[in-house]
């Protein structure tokens, strides 16, 4: 019987890069049934399995077989010599392990290898706290346990976790917000874990499983598993629970099952065909977390505070400040995190952080009068209006405006002094402060900053209704006696005032509050402060300077952030000079911007010639992609559109 003396045959199954060509496969299954049958039983040498892969052979002489060698010896003669194959040289050593002798062996858990976990709300899951907290929390559990005896013994100390905007506290097992109230969430101590995902078991049944695990195992050498990877294994140790169980294989492999009928069935139909019990419905789980906890897993300290203050409507949605202030934080985090690393770098020593301050709660103004005398009709709206429009009215009532002037500056103060406290070393540094204000709070804000009051406006009053009457200039020559003796009385009215606000008696009712800190910068968004400043008088002086608005030695900086389209919103920058009215607002560039041309090299532009009015240049499409350099100076206007997707900044001096 003759055979093909070439590879034709395995060229015609196989492709030159080894793939399988299917459609000659059956072909080359036939030769090589013929060839088995053949009276020698031996195989040609195309259809001999390759030698196996060795890397100290060069890769020419290990696609010849050991057959195809001795017939290239028998037509070449002293070649075969030359062929030969050199032994390969000896393997190196396996490197060492990096394990201990402690690691081996069953012992306690390390602080390192617990880690501590906090309920996310929004998404009701575990999250891990970082290795700094982490191992400060176990270090304060074992020693309430452990080395002060019972617990109801101890006052414990709650512990900061979360950058210093939370607390938790052990013993009831809670992490709570440490500058705003209604937050609550569970935490949990976690020791044992779901080898897929690394998500913690049960505190109450983790605990226990450790015990058992201890127990029976501790102090022995950790062996790999010897045990069939099929078929069923043999149990060393089982612990119940009600509604499921474990098993442990060998120290290593452990298994939680479920105690339900259907994972039964499962476990029993799988073992039935000859699966193991923990490949049906079982769970591997671990001891320990799969990362160790490290003390170097720490944010840096706190350089620079934000205080981010809500506006109107407040009263209707007490937590939107608390998730709004959350929301600028994350979004402020993940700008550093692409477009500045250095601040986020194991050497940084500077980190922003933002703390919300509610102050509407906390008022009781007309005490609900007002909600008594709305009417049934049209209630959703009217409810509405009562809690967003009726605090501006509240503000510009001289009845109730001190009291909501002394409430944001009670919480801003509070804040301050507990925020001091919980971070002694940050007014030593040159800790900076900075505030975020919204709506009506940055006009509370602003009055707070400058100590503005209206009983300013009345002093202006009587000062000029001081001054020579005009219509005494027209009286008769008989009735000046008594105009000079109005003008004595007044002169004597204005000298008792005078002592009377020496003593401080009235000065002290009309006092502004004053701040326990310097402002570094000032952030108005979606600010009306500029109608306020008009109606109180204010008008541009000319100079292109903002001394006359804030001055700098109460605020370094002013930025005045508004969207087009928001209609509580007002331009800042004509109040310094008037011609900033024609200039088109500077659009700031998206986080996400591929290019971002400098704010100080942008071109200023100003609106077309054809809008005079100012109510043309009020309705100017301040979205436009037209921008303009800005003088040097403090102060910024910011300006969002949605069309365009874009937000817009102009700075001025």
């Amino acid at each position: 019987m003759n055979f093909p003396t070439s590879g034709d045959s395995f060229e015609s199954a196989y492709s030159g890069n080894g793939a399988v060509d299917e459609q000659n496969l059956g072909f080359s299954f036939g030769i090589m049934h013929q060839a088995m049958e053949h009276e020698d039983n031996v195989m040609p040498d195309e259809y001999q399995r390759p030698p196996p892969y060795n890397p100290f052979i060069p890769q020419d002489d290990q696609n010849s077989s050991p057959s195809s060698n001795e017939h290239r010896s028998v037509d070449n003669g002293d070649d075969a010599s030359k062929s030969r194959k050199k032994p390969p040289p000896p393997r190196p050593p396996p490197p060492r392990s990096t394990k201990s002798k402690e690691e081996d062996v069953v012992q306690k858990l390390k602080v390192n290898k617990v880690r501590w976990f906090y309920k996310d709300d929004s998404n009701k899951k575990w999250v891990p706290f970082i290795g700094y907290d982490s191992c400060q929390l176990e270090w304060k559990y074992r020693k309430i346990h452990y080395e002060q005896g019972e617990v109801g013994e101890v006052d414990a100390e709650r512990v900061l976790v979360r950058g210093g905007l939370y607390e938790v506290d052990i013993l009831e097992k809670k992490c709570l917000s440490l500058y705003w109230s209604d937050e609550k969430v569970d935490v949990m101590r976690g020791t044992w874990f779901y080898y897929a995902n690394s998500e913690p078991l049960e505190e109450g049944i983790a605990t226990q499983i450790e015990t058992e695990h201890f127990a029976e195992f501790g102090g022995q050498k950790i062996t790999e598993e010897t045990q069939p990877k099929k078929g069923p294994k043999q149990v060393l140790k089982q612990l119940r629970f009600r509604d499921q169980h474990v098993d442990w294989n060998s120290i290593r492999d452990v298994f939680i099952y479920s105690n339900s009928t259907s994972s039964r069935i499962a476990r029993s139909i799988g073992t039935t065909i000859g699966f193991s019990k923990a490949s049906t419905s079982g769970y591997r789980i671990v001891r320990g977390y799969h990362e160790e906890a490290s003390l170097d897993d720490k944010p840096p300290p706190i350089s620079h505070l934000v205080f981010v203050v809500h506006g109107v409507g407040q009263i209707m949605d007490r937590s939107s400040i608390i998730k709004s202030c959350s929301d600028l934080r994350k979004g402020a985090d993940k700008t550093i995190n692409k477009h500045f690393p250095d601040l986020t770098g194991p050497a940084c020593t500077k980190r922003i952080e933002y703390l919300p301050v509610e102050w509407r709660s906390s008022l009781s103004l007309d005490s609900g009068v007002v909600s008594a005398i709305t009417p049934q009709k049209l209630k959703g709206l009217r409810h509405v209006l009562n809690s967003t429009g009726m605090d501006i009215l509240y503000y510009t009532s001289p009845l109730y405006r001190s009291e909501i002037v002394k409430g944001l500056h009670l919480q801003l103060c509070r804040l301050y002094s507990l925020f001091c406290s919980r971070n002694p070393g940050f007014e030593p540094n040159g800790g900076k402060v900075s505030i975020f204000a919204h709506s009506l709070g940055s006009v509370i804000v602003y009055d707070i900053l400058t100590g503005w009051n209206p009983i300013h406006l009345y002093d202006q009053y009587l000062n000029h209704e001081q001054g020579s009457h005009p219509d005494l200039d027209s009286v008769s020559d008989h009735h000046q006696e008594l105009a000079t003796e109005l003008n004595e009385a007044r002169k004597k009215v204005a000298e008792l005032e005078d002592k009377l606000l020496a003593t401080n008696q009235v000065a002290v009712s009309i006092k502004s509050p004053k701040l326990d800190f310097q402002i570094d910068s000032f952030f108005c968004v979606g600010s009306p402060l500029a109608v306020f400043l008009v109606m109180r008088g204010y008008r541009a002086q000319g100079n292109g300077s903002i001394s006359h608005i804030i001055p700098k030695s109460i605020c370094k900086r002013i930025f005045n952030i508004y969207h087009p389209a928001d209609p509580v919103a007002y331009r800042l920058e004509p109040l310094m000079l008037k011609h900033y009215s024609t200039i088109n607002p500077l659009h700031i560039h998206r986080a996400d911007s591929p290019k971002q041309t400098p704010y100080d090299q942008m071109k200023a532009t100003a609106f077309p010639t054809s809008r005079a009015s100012p109510e043309e240049l009020t309705s100017t499409d301040t979205g436009s992609s037209n921008q303009g350099s800005p003088p040097s100076g403090a102060s910024a206007n910011t300006v969002v559109d949605k069309k365009k997707d874009r937000t817009t900044l102009l700075l001025t001096s």
